[in-house]
């Protein structure tokens, strides 16, 4: 459950910036969850004896075929996403903006600052103006004059008294003045392209490998032993550990995202071994 959760938490953004406080404990409780297991199976290994009766066999979860098709390429998807987390001082600058009331607001334009390029009709773009553009802001601390560099306009440029739309923060007069939106927009562009290119590709290969999984593949994945598991979970804490850097945002060596990027790779590599190593034991 905390492995879920992380991954839950890593998908869901509850940290907008490093520190990934949450994200980080639920994968070092998951760890002890692991390694408690493996204790345990140990001593279990350990006692017993040859006159006691047999232990009933547990009934096959009808959950755990899913949890294992679709956990990895999740949690893949999970930690590749954590590479276009921002850094501590750009989430903290979001914030600000957030806080300062940033959003779209209509200004009227003062005069023009340059004389507009007329952009002609292509294949993918009816004409429009480019202009720049000095418009008159009402910030909370005063209204101030602010160019507005390569604004685009249909079918005609701008005038002085024209009411412009534009993206800006009342409560930070330092902060940015433009057409388009620069706090939210990657995030948004982001978040969509996962939706539309990502989310699907992940669907498929989940449901690839249920159609692969039989029950006693997961039988025998179940069954404790010391040559499969433990290898495999000394890739997934390898893949906790390079997460790191990006996570609590210190650099080894000067990198920070590749770690994550080789990380996200792990939890199909640890899978992968497991199944090889169960099915060299039949």
């Amino acid at each position: 459950m905390s492995a879920a959760g992380a991954v839950g938490c890593s998908l869901a953004g509850v940290s907008a910036y490093p520190p990934l406080v949450p994200e980080v404990a639920l994968a070092g409780a998951s760890i002890l969850c692991a390694a408690g297991w493996v204790v345990a199976s140990y001593r279990v290994r350990g006692k017993g004896h040859l006159d006691a009766p047999p232990r009933k066999a547990r009934p096959d979860s009808k959950v755990l075929p899913y949890l294992f098709a679709f956990g990895v390429p999740v949690s893949t998807l999970a930690a590749f996403l954590l590479i276009f987390t921002p850094g501590s001082a750009r989430g903290q600058w979001e914030e600000r903006m957030e806080t300062a009331g940033y959003g779209q607001y209509t200004v009227p334009v003062v005069r023009l600052a340059g004389k507009p390029e007329y952009v002609p009709e292509g294949e993918d773009n009816d004409p429009y103006y480019l202009s720049d553009v000095v418009v008159r802001v009402p910030f909370r601390d005063g209204a101030r004059e602010v160019t507005v560099k390569g604004y685009s306009t249909a079918p005609e440029p701008p005038a002085p008294g024209t009411e412009l739309e534009v993206y800006y923060a009342p409560g930070a007069s330092d902060g940015p003045v433009s057409e388009h939106d620069r706090v939210d927009g990657d995030s948004t562009f982001l978040t969509w392209m996962t939706a539309i290119f990502v989310w699907p590709w992940v669907i498929i290969a989940g449901c690839c490998m249920k159609s692969y999984m039989e029950v006693s593949d997961l039988r025998r994945i179940r069954r404790f032993h010391p040559v499969v598991h433990l290898p495999a979970l000394g890739i997934l804490l390898a893949g906790v550990v390079l997460l790191l850097p990006m996570a609590l945002e210190f650099p080894v060596a000067g990198y920070d995202r590749l770690p994550a990027f080789v990380a996200a790779f792990t939890p199909a590599l640890a899978l992968t071994w497991v199944a090889k190593a169960s099915w060299g034991r039949c």
